[in-house]
């Protein structure tokens, strides 16, 4: 007995040394110090996140680690980054590639990232410098345009007090002509009324003479009367003079408006305008160009291309933590391990979700869901409310295994009916873990396709979604 014991000491004490000596192999190797490189420095007046063993890339491979960061002694010189490069990456590092830090994935970990040098530069020698690019940051780009818009503010301002003046000056030139046209209005039409007066006169006078009529025509030959009628005539022309002058007048005081300060303000602002536009123009073109080749548009490709990585990595992880003997027994337990990767064949076997008793609701697809402007099947109120109540009955059920949503259609060809009868289940699934609040890991659709109905039932194909609702 103690022998065994012995052995089983021994296994295990041998057991643990080759994890702990598999556990540096795989710490140093993923640190590449069993690597041959060479090493290169350049200058950066930010570091921006970078750490001593920060991880070092090459034209986007993996490349080898910062190892030394030496801060300035004085505020105007930089901070020297060193850092490891493996040696079968160095054809690609010349004299003339540039140092850049970025950001590596949503999480924001900062990694140095050297670019590939032209073919005619020579080999970055060990120990060597090579040329560095402070990294991009937002509240530079930020700090500008709140600058040029304070300042665009500011202009609006001084245009905004301009036009108040001059459509204050507007207004007092044209309630000046207004009172000066309201003066002259009786006047003007009492000098009208008065030559009416006097034309119709002259009319009626002429008339007479030339018909010989009473006395008229013997004072005409009168030479006083003659006189006196000339004077009246010379009246008459001095009248309409004076109305001519009037309108001259009025010409002037418009004239007056045209050639006052109003038209050059109005230029002024229009100028000012034109300046702000032009303003604004180059902080957009000056963001935009940030946004190029090597800027905000290529980090968040780059980000977006690593976060799609890191989680698919971590996908694969942790699917095969599911396999592994420390945790497979939980989803063995539960009776699944991912709902989603479940096909038809599988669902339908005995050793899915083996052990678990089951109760199943079915409905027909025309009690749940009814037609949209597009022709798209959609779940209605009465769907709904069919679908509350048999979750109300299922939810009475243990909820300690699987709900899964079966889908049905018997229309068209077998990949219609497939994709038919998931978007089916699918509507429903998506409504009950909405509804109940349910945990989307424990709840699956499945596509049945076409099935016959249940023994005793007439009709063709099912159209419709089945509920199963799993327990022990």
């Amino acid at each position: 007995m103690n022998r065994n014991k012995k052995l089983i000491v021994g296994i295990f004490v041998g057991g643990c040394l080759l994890l702990f000596g598999v556990g540096l192999f795989l710490i140093g190797d993923s640190q590449q110090l069993f690597t041959k490189s060479f090493t290169v420095y350049a200058d950066f007046a930010k570091i921006t996140g970078i750490q001593d063993g920060g991880k070092v890339r090459v034209a986007g491979m993996d490349a080898g680690t910062v190892t030394n960061i030496e801060v300035p002694s004085r505020p105007d010189t930089p901070f020297r980054v060193q850092f490891r490069i493996v040696e079968k990456l160095h054809p690609l590092v010349r004299q003339d590639s540039v140092a850049t830090i970025q950001t590596d994935g949503l999480l924001g970990n900062k990694y140095l990232q050297i670019d590939a040098g032209s073919p005619d530069s020579p080999l970055a020698r060990d120990n060597s410098k090579i040329a560095s690019k402070e990294p991009f940051e937002w509240s530079d780009i930020m700090d500008e345009i709140n600058g040029v818009v304070k300042e665009v503010n500011g202009v609006v301002a001084g245009v905004k007090d301009q036009l108040v003046s001059t459509l204050s000056q507007i207004e007092g030139t044209a309630q000046t002509t207004n009172l000066l046209i309201h003066d002259a209005a009786p006047n003007v039409k009492s000098i009208l009324a008065s030559a009416d007066k006097i034309g119709a006169n002259l009319r009626e006078i002429v008339s007479g003479i030339q018909e010989g009529q009473g006395t008229m025509g013997a004072l005409f030959k009168d030479k006083e009367m003659y006189s006196s009628v000339k004077r009246s005539i010379e009246k008459a022309e001095e009248t309409v003079g004076n109305i001519r002058d009037t309108s001259a007048s009025a010409k002037k005081i418009v004239g007056k408006v045209e050639v006052s300060d109003i038209v050059p303000e109005v230029e002024r602002t229009v100028k000012n305008l034109q300046q702000i536009t032009a303003r604004v123009k180059d902080a957009v073109d000056t963001f935009q160009s940030a946004a190029g080749e090597g800027g905000v548009a290529e980090n968040l490709q780059r980000t977006l291309a690593d976060a799609h990585e890191a989680m698919s990595d971590l996908s694969d992880d942790t699917e095969a933590l599911k396999h592994n003997f420390l945790f497979r027994g939980f989803f063995n337990s539960r009776g699944f391990y991912d709902l989603a990767a479940v096909t038809a064949p599988e669902y339908q076997s005995p050793a899915f979700a083996k052990g678990f008793k089951r109760e199943r609701v079915w409905m027909e697809s025309a009690n749940l869901f009814a037609r949209d402007a597009k022709g798209a099947e959609v779940l209605s109120v009465e769907g709904k409310a069919r679908l509350d109540e048999a979750m109300t009955a299922l939810l009475k059920f243990p909820r300690n295994g699987p709900l899964m949503v079966e889908g049905f259609a018997g229309e068209g060809t077998p990949s219609e009916r497939y994709l038919l009868g998931r978007a089916r289940a699918v509507r429903v699934e998506t409504y009950l873990v909405t509804r109940f609040h349910l945990r989307p890991a424990y709840v699956g659709v499945i596509s049945m396709g076409a099935e016959l109905p249940d023994k005793g039932i007439s009709g063709g194909f099912k159209e419709g979604v089945g509920i199963v609702s799993f327990y022990k």
